[in-house]
Formats: structure tokens, sequence, C-alpha cells
């Protein structure tokens, strides 16, 4: 498990360290440097799979995780000397990577300044092996075919293969749907293991009320297809075999972020954009709740995230975990908020820590406060 993120001199990252928890939540405005965090963690996954990460930072790849261009692009504008730093403090030990742009300004690939890269310890940690599932923002939704991708669903375990589309879902469902996992349905306590389709199709249905889900191999065997449905209830029929085209964006959308969370196994790291993406304020909190419950589990999420009820959602189970026992401990929480750029373009960032009942020990200017501003001034205050 990620501890510690310190960048220096990578995109608007001047000089930024943030201490990451089981759930880690960084929010802010847009084109703040939010997105660079995620990418800095990326970047070192891409350059490890291609067994280059002894050698330096690959930017871009055939089948890229993240793309960003050249070193040019990468190097923080103001830097005082050209050296791009991404340093990673985990449970096991301090990684500290530094490569040369100096060099390479025209170059999607940067060197490494000193080669002291243990391929073996990296490989235990979650950031580099199977134990990882990344989403993007660009992920696939509204879509029902998916290809086969057989090494990278049975060897890798992955869901997504370029740019955390999703686009290996069909298949991953196809293969682990009746994989046995974690029962987060039961309230309080811990039930018997459930079946993963099962569990998808559970809490797909909260956030999307009654909404089934069915996997099917193609007939032509090519790859596999995913199939909606409503479940029945007294006085209304159930419907099956609908497509993704043909029920609400947000279902389609928000079901490989489902599937990544109840899949994933304690040490895991899954690391997600915009999760509230086409999703009703209802079905955001469901998902808040579940990414609680698995953080909680042990499986570190780190979330970039411009919903409130994302953020509400986390507090009101740090709450409930207080009163309850099923939610989040807050001591298992971070909220960054990205607040703006100094007058160097250099990212400025404020901790919101969580306190008890659920409280924030403050409230910074921007930090989801426009519901507040706008009420004010329909009130007339």
């Amino acid at each position: 498990m990620i501890r510690k993120l310190h960048l220096k001199n990578f995109k608007s990252h001047r000089d930024t360290c943030l201490d990451f928890k089981p759930l880690t939540l960084i929010s802010g405005v847009n084109n703040i440097g939010k997105s660079s965090v995620l990418q800095a963690l990326l970047l070192l996954r891409q350059t490890y799979k291609n067994h280059r990460l002894d050698k330096g930072l690959d930017l871009s790849s055939p089948s890229p995780i993240v793309s960003l261009g050249i070193g040019d692009d990468v190097l923080y504008k103001f830097s005082d000397k050209p050296i791009l730093s991404i340093g990673v403090c985990t449970e096991k030990q301090q990684y500290d990577f530094d490569f040369d742009v100096e060099n390479a300004l025209v170059e999607s690939f940067l060197p490494i300044v000193s080669p002291s890269v243990d391929s073996e310890s990296l490989s235990k940690e979650s950031l580099f092996n199977r134990d990882f599932q990344y989403l993007s923002a660009l992920r696939i939704g509204g879509k029902s075919d998916f290809k086969i991708y057989s090494f990278e669903v049975n060897d890798e375990r992955q869901i997504s293969i370029v740019n955390g589309q999703g686009e290996a879902l069909g298949n991953f469902l196809s293969e682990y749907g009746h994989e046995p996992t974690f029962n987060y349905i039961a309230t309080g306590i811990e039930g018997e293991p459930v079946a993963l389709l099962d569990q998808v199709t559970y809490w797909e249905g909260l956030i999307s009320k009654g909404i089934t889900i069915d996997v099917q191999p193609k007939p032509d065997k090519t790859g596999f297809s995913i199939f909606y449905g409503t479940k029945g209830t007294e006085g209304k029929k159930s419907i099956e075999g609908l497509r993704a085209e043909n029920v609400g964006f947000g279902v389609s959308y928000s079901l490989s972020v489902v599937t990544a969370l109840l899949s994933a196994q304690p040490g895991a790291l899954i690391m997600i954009e915009n999760p509230e993406a086409h999703l009703h304020p209802d079905g955001q909190a469901k998902l808040a709740e579940l990414m609680c419950l698995v953080a909680q589990r042990g499986i570190q999420v780190v979330v970039e995230t411009h919903s409130d009820h994302i953020i509400n959602g986390v507090l009101v189970n740090c709450k409930r975990f207080e009163k309850e026992g099923r939610g989040i401990d807050r001591e298992n929480v971070s909220i960054y908020y990205f607040s703006g750029q100094d007058e160097n373009h250099s990212v400025q960032y404020e901790e919101v820590k969580v306190l008890e009942d659920g409280k924030v020990n403050f409230q910074p200017i921007g930090f989801f406060d426009r519901i507040e501003k706008d009420i004010d001034y329909l009130l007339g205050e």
C-alpha cells in the first residue's frame, strides 16, 4: 500500500507531497493538477510493464496506460534544474526515481539519473503487479459487446488495457463472474462469500434501482456481450436482454468501477477518475459507500472526483463507522483539495481532515461550496 507520494518538477507540481491512506480522495477545480497525481504513478507502472524502469520513464507506449507526450510536456516550466522526480513510499520501502529531462525535451523517453531499481521488490508492490486496476474518465459506457483479451484478463487480471477504458470488462466478468468474493452485502457482519457477478448485480441494483446484469459469450465466439434488465416486483414484470445502448448511460458507465472494487483483494490498488460520472446523487452515495467498505478491508482506493456527493458519502460512512461499525474509519481517509496555482503556476493544495461525526476540520474556499453560494443569492443574502 502506498503511504506517500512526492512529486518534484512534474507538470504543475513543483514540490508536492501527499500522504495516502486506504481511501484517498483528490478534488479541486479543473486544469489544476489533480490528474497528474494519478498520471505519475501510471507512468511508473507503464514503464515497469515495458521492462525498462531501470533505464528511464516511458511517457508513451504502443499500448499506453497513459500518454503524456514528450519531456517538455511534463517538466515543470519554472524548474530550477531539468530533473523530474517521483518518490513513492510504501509499507515495504521507499522508492525514489529521478529522470533527466534536459536532453530529452523532445523525446518520449526520459533517462533515469541513478539506476538502482530493484525489480524483485517492485514486483511485490500492487502498483506494479496484477493486484491493480485503473479506470479513467475515458472508460467505456453505452457498450454491450466486448472483445477477448486472454493474456490481460487471465494472466494479468486486468479490466483495462489502454488508457483505463475498461475494454476487457466483458471478458473479465465472464472469466471471474462465478469466483467467490468477500461479502459486502451483509449488514455489519461478514457473511458467506458471494459470486462476483451476483454481488456486482446487487450493487449495480442499488446504484441504479433494480438493474440486473448478465454476461454471455457471443454466438460467433469472438467476444462477450453484457445484457441488462430489471427485476420483477409485485405488479411489475421483469425485463431481460437489454443492450447497454437501451439503458441509462450511468448503468454501463459505473459497471467497470463496481467490478474493480468488488473483485479486489486486500493489498490491491485501485485508481479511479470521476467515479460519479452520469450517476444520480443517490447512486453516487451508494458508490461512495462501496468504496468505503472496500478501503476499510485493506484495499487501497485512490479517487479523483468533482462530486460533493462522493465526498459527503465518504463523510457519512466515517460517521456510520463510529456509530454502527460499518463504513470506514476516518483514520483511513485522506482528502486533498487542489485550490489553484501560485504566481509560478505551481499547484496549491490543502488537506481536509475528517473529524468525529464525519465533520471536517475546515472548508477551504471553493471546496464544494457552490450550492451554499447559490442558495445565499436566491435567498437574497
